[in-house]
């Protein structure tokens, strides 16, 4: 409705005294006046509205267009280092109980379009939530922006900071990668462009540089500790045989349960030398090993042997190894 007809309904039945109208005694507005007065108020009223939706439009200057996807057609970021057995801790599973319970991720994830692809794109951040769509087969919420590798390696790795952090070990080997593909060109500015302290970032770099006979001794190389780095690189700078002779050892006596700080003990000698290991068998099946060292006495059992009758009996030979 023009403003004309606007002002001619907001007129209609209007009444200037003195004038009449059919004998009513009235007649209706037509001053000039009158006129102006109204069309100021209807001018006030459009710029109060026009104020109004342009304040609401600033509130999403900058907000990306969140999209459904189908997980399939998504792909994990190509400088992703999340370790899969990362997937099978307990904060993955609630996570995905999290998404199923909901029915999809009410957090979405960021993605950019695979160059020459229809329809694929790269996981800038989120790979869990991904994960977790994709095994429950739920469609992804999803946010679409075009950025370049740097800029994706920055979001992901802030992103994985504030939320479930990668392992010291992940992280190291993340951003060994990058310095080795060159997408910053030193520590310094690899640090300064992704906000992390130069110690640690100096100290997940050792990790991820350890030799791969020394991550495989640890039950897992997620529990692999910044604080570990530079003592695991002392011992292998002054002894590196014995240290992977140790990390042998202990990779191939895997059945046995060792604890992470135990394993990086064992490694750099901070609990005397190689420990002189005694097996324990009953009825022909090996049920745990005694090892000694620097006079510590440790006994480790094998998975599943502290069940039954199998205690009584593993106790009266081990009192009669001791005995004797």
């Amino acid at each position: 409705m023009s403003i004309k007809d606007r002002l001619a309904k907001k007129t209609e039945g209007l009444l200037v005294p003195g004038k009449t109208d059919g004998g009513t005694g009235a007649a209706p507005l037509r001053t000039g006046p009158g006129q102006m007065l109204m069309v100021n108020s209807l001018m006030k009223e459009s710029n109060e509205k026009l104020a109004v939706l342009e304040a609401r439009l600033k509130e999403f200057e900058g907000v990306l267009p969140v999209k459904l996807l189908d997980a399939d057609k998504i792909v994990p970021s190509k400088w992703a280092n999340r370790d899969v057995r990362s997937y099978d801790l307990v904060g993955f599973k609630a996570l995905k109980d999290e998404i199923a319970e909901a029915g999809g991720n009410v957090q979405p994830i960021k993605v950019r379009p695979v160059k020459g692809q229809v329809e694929q794109y790269e996981v800038v951040f989120g790979h869990r939530r991904h994960r977790a769509c994709q095994e429950l087969g739920l469609p992804v919420l999803a946010l679409v922006e075009e950025v370049s590798d740097q800029d994706l390696f920055k979001e992901m790795d802030r992103e994985n900071r504030t939320r479930a952090d990668l392992s010291p070990w992940e992280q190291g080997v993340m951003y060994r990668r990058a310095l080795n593909e060159q997408l910053f060109s030193s520590q310094d500015q690899l640090a300064k462009e992704v906000g992390v302290d130069p110690g640690n970032l100096s100290k997940a770099l050792r990790l991820a540089d350890l030799p791969e006979a020394v991550v495989q001794a640890f039950p897992s190389p997620l529990d692999l500790q910044y604080r570990w780095a530079k003592t695991l690189n002392d011992a292998l700078q002054s002894d590196p045989e014995g240290v992977l002779a140790r990390a042998k050892e202990l990779a191939e006596n895997r059945e046995m349960a060792q604890a992470p700080k135990e394993v990086f003990e064992l490694l750099c000698g901070q609990v005397g030398n190689s420990p002189n290991v005694e097996e324990i068998v009953v009825d022909g099946k090996l049920v745990a090993r005694v090892s000694t060292t620097g006079g510590r006495v440790t006994v480790q059992f094998s998975k599943g042997v502290l069940k039954g009758d199998m205690p009584e009996a593993l106790t009266a030979y081990i009192r009669t190894m001791f005995a004797s």
